[in-house]
């Protein structure tokens, strides 16, 4: 072959290694130096590998992430934490904020943001978009949706300029909300996106603050439970589906988890591969934050806290309880071929249906509900214990008390029917109801009501007989004398 061959293809050679390597550096955000560039963090060699048949046994060396946190919802109770005070970078996860702000002090039915120039060219070149245009009028509903779906940039600082007049404005007024939230002095916001700033942290425990208290807000619910977004038609552009990159809630992904509600992913070269998700399994909510994983680590990560938590948080009802260890009460007056012997075992019927009581916690603490039901109950008796019983009737009221729900009343109920003995001796309700019944201001005469007396009086008379015989009979017997006997000597 030719030098100049050879030449040829030592510099193709070179121009494509060079090509390959421009390629597959990482993105890098606008302003970043070269030590900024993403460097994906890995497992420890040491860390044991995380089984999923026994997720129960999870460590922190299991995580890709540098810092995460678990929460159980409903109380905010921390389940599962690695480095969780630690000062991260939150990347896009702060528009969880941002649009919990909004979603509180907007009207959905009825505000419309204009998008200015400077919304948009406050976002960098690298930075993900809507996309809006300067002068496009935007639904808040549908802006802030964009936003947290699409995690677009421009629709954060247009959401700020609406509600502060400024980022800065609004900037200040996320930290004051964050600290209203009980969010730490470790929590400090500069813009309402997430672009990278020095000035702009937070820890894994605050996020969790704040994504637990939006999670309570249905629309925001709602919305970040979607993996897409139909946006409707606006005064510069037609209607559109907005694709999310949340592959946890994409069904069609390797990474899909069925549990899964959404909330928001973030990235940065700074920030790492963040996401912050919420899921729910048979009554339990947990949140979850993970923030500088790798790329697939954010949704291993993530899965990995989540099956945990549900091994670790149950849930049961005040039914479920009672129904572990039901009331069992002895009936009276029983038809003698009852199977049971008179044994009625009660069900429980919620007096409001509608009300949940629903009780989470640690398996130790319903342990002790289980064990302690009696004392964190009581029963008023409404009905005696007596045949006939028809299935279905109430026999008491059953009162559970809930440190964190109040009170709650539950009827019991009869599980079956019992028939009455034939010939039994009436109830003191039946013989109430008889006599209330009855016109006659005088009780019907009856040889049930004259016998007992009767015999009564007659065991009286002979008594009285006896008696009074046997005293006549010692009048008439004299006291005998004995003649003195007189001494002769």
């Amino acid at each position: 072959m030719p030098v100049q061959a050879y030449q040829r293809l030592a510099a193709f050679a070179a121009a494509f290694c060079l090509l390959l390597f421009l390629f597959s550096s990482p993105v890098l955000s606008e302003g970043a130096e070269e030590e900024d560039v993403f460097v994906a963090p890995r497992l420890s060699e040491n860390a044991i590998p995380w089984d999923q048949r026994h997720p129960e046994l999870l460590d922190a060396d299991m995580l890709y992430a540098k810092s995460a946190i678990l929460i159980e919802a409903d109380t905010g109770d921390v389940i599962f934490e690695k480095n969780a005070d630690d000062i991260m970078y939150p990347a896009s996860t702060t528009k969880i904020l941002t649009a919990y702000i909004a979603l509180q002090m907007g009207d959905l039915n009825y505000d419309e943001v204009e998008i200015s120039q400077n919304a948009v060219d406050l976002v960098p070149p690298t930075y993900t978009r809507i996309p809006v245009s300067p002068g496009e009028v935007v639904a808040l509903k549908d802006l802030i949706a964009a936003t947290l779906v699409r995690s677009g940039n421009e629709g954060a600082n247009a959401i700020a300029e609406y509600f502060s007049g400024s980022i800065e404005q609004f900037a200040g007024l996320m930290n004051e909300v964050a600290g209203m939230l009980g969010c730490s002095e470790s929590t400090h916001f500069t813009n309402p996106s997430g672009v990278q700033d020095d000035n702009h942290y937070t820890t894994a425990r605050d996020m969790a603050i704040i994504a637990r208290s939006a999670m309570q807000n249905t629309d925001f619910a709602d919305i970040v439970a979607r993996n897409t977004y139909n946006m409707p038609a606006s005064n510069k552009r037609p209607a559109r589906q907005l694709v999310g990159q949340t592959s946890i809630l994409d069904p069609e992904s390797d990474y899909f988890y069925s549990e899964c509600r959404g909330i928001k992913t973030g990235f940065t070269n700074r920030a790492g591969y963040c996401y912050i998700g919420a899921a729910q399994r048979g009554g339990i909510s947990l949140i979850s934050v993970v923030l500088y994983s790798s790329r697939a680590g954010r949704w291993s990560d993530t899965r990995k806290l989540f099956e945990y938590g549900f091994t670790q948080i149950q849930s049961i009802t005040p039914e479920a309880l009672y129904a572990e260890d039901p009331r069992v009460i002895e009936i009276a007056g029983f038809d003698l071929d009852d199977a049971q012997h008179g044994n009625l075992t009660l069900g429980i019927r919620a007096v409001d249906e509608s009300r949940d009581m629903t009780i989470i916690g640690r398996k130790a603490t319903i342990d002790s509900l289980r064990e302690n039901f009696s004392q964190i109950s009581s029963v008023t008796w409404t009905r005696e214990f007596r045949a006939p019983i028809s299935v279905g009737e109430t026999m008491g009221t059953l009162t559970f008390f809930s440190e964190n729900k109040g009170t709650a009343q539950y009827d019991l109920v009869a599980t079956r029917s019992i028939a009455a003995r034939e010939n039994a001796p009436p109830t003191l309700e039946q013989i109430e109801a008889y006599t209330m019944a009855d016109e006659n201001p005088w009780p019907r005469f009856s040889i049930d009501l004259v016998i007992p007396p009767a015999i009564i009086l007659l065991l009286f008379l002979m008594l009285f007989r006896f008696i009074l015989k046997h005293r006549r009979k010692r009048i008439r017997t004299p006291d005998l004398q004995i003649p003195q006997k007189r001494l002769f000597r």
